[in-house]
């Protein structure tokens, strides 16, 4: 488990096996949280976004006995603009694909978290970890509602560190340096 207390001991190009409950939340979902923070509303069933995961993505329906269909991550830019708002509320971290833009880097610098990314085109691979899933909040909002994924060994890589060190900046200077 990635907890507040270890989560610096993880360097960008870390591949880890996430394992424990993570939270769920695309552009419409991040959109309802800003305003309920913005009113000074909790959120629906007093969901506590503190020392959480958000996993961007929205989930299809599952097929025979999957617990979720193929849940593969969105791209993340499209939530830098909730990013600030999201670390006031003290999420722990985003998991998700692409890279980060350096103002979104800065504030998971400052509020020492960090930016995992799952591998892209995986979805399905990456559904086979999740071991459980529910709504926990906007259930309104179909795929776009903020579920609870209980995930065991789902497969991700440290992009952005708590020190602000991206892979997205670290690997091609590696690979030109071959």
């Amino acid at each position: 488990d990635l907890t507040k207390e270890n989560l610096s001991q993880f360097k960008s190009g870390d591949t880890l096996l996430l394992s424990g409950k993570i939270l769920t939340a695309r552009d419409a979902a991040h959109k309802k949280i800003v305003e309920y923070k913005a009113a000074g509303k909790a959120l629906p069933n007093n969901l506590d976004l503190k020392d959480r995961f958000i996993y961007y993505v929205g989930p299809v329906d599952p097929v025979r006995d999957e617990k979720v269909g193929p849940a593969g991550p969105t791209t993340s830019t499209r939530m830098d603009k909730f990013t600030k708002e999201m670390m006031e509320i003290g999420i722990l971290g985003m998991i998700g694909k692409a890279e980060r833009k350096q103002p979104t880097i800065d504030l998971i610098k400052e509020y020492k978290s960090t930016y995992l990314i799952a591998t892209g085109g995986a979805a399905y691979l990456i559904s086979q970890s999740i071991k459980d899933a529910k709504v926990v909040a906007f259930e309104e909002m179909g795929m776009e509602a903020i579920y609870e994924f209980e995930v065991k060994d789902m497969p991700v890589t440290v992009a952005v560190d708590t020190e602000g060190v991206s892979i997205h900046t670290t690997g091609p200077q590696k690979w030109r340096a071959i």
